[in-house]
């Protein structure tokens, strides 16, 4: 049986902005602002640890203070599903990246190449993430060196 429940095109507009605004705060030192981008029990899983949305506000706090960082985030291949439930205030979806950064070596290399998996959660008419998990799928121990400097324990990709 296939899993594809596809949205309508309003929808994926509107989701697609908001993965759009997730990764222009990343990128330009916003990353303050991002836990406004999740429900109030919206959760982050990934390299970084599992946050909630107090963890995600302390980490973007000192993540936008690191401005000797930069970073760019490029998606494609964005798969947008209806939740199984049906009820159409929750979507599933799959979106590729590539994070390039300025400590990776070559810089001109991806630091991490995966796949964001979330849930999307309308409220009060704006759709938001419930869950997002960052999944690299190449590129892991860039990935993991990187959480290491946001987190202040410098170290070499293991």
């Amino acid at each position: 049986m296939s899993d594809y429940r596809p949205v309508d095109a309003a929808t994926r507009v509107e989701i697609e902005q908001l993965i759009a605004e997730m990764l222009y705060r990343l990128d330009h030192n916003r990353a303050d602002t991002t836990w406004e981008l999740y429900t109030e029990d919206g959760v982050s899983v990934g390299p970084m640890g599992d946050m909630d949305r107090e963890a995600m506000k302390a980490w973007g706090a000192k993540r936008a203070r690191q401005t000797d960082v930069v970073g760019r985030h490029h998606i494609g291949g964005i798969r947008l599903v209806r939740s199984p439930d049906g009820n159409g205030d929750e979507v599933e979806g799959t979106v590729q990246y590539l994070t390039f950064r300025d400590t990776n070596e070559p810089q001109t290399l991806p630091a991490s190449v995966g796949e964001f998996r979330e849930r999307y959660r309308k409220v009060d008419g704006r759709w938001l993430f419930a869950r997002r998990e960052i999944v690299p799928v190449f590129g892991g121990r860039a990935a993991a060196a990187h959480a290491a400097r946001v987190a202040g324990q410098e170290g070499p990709a293991r």
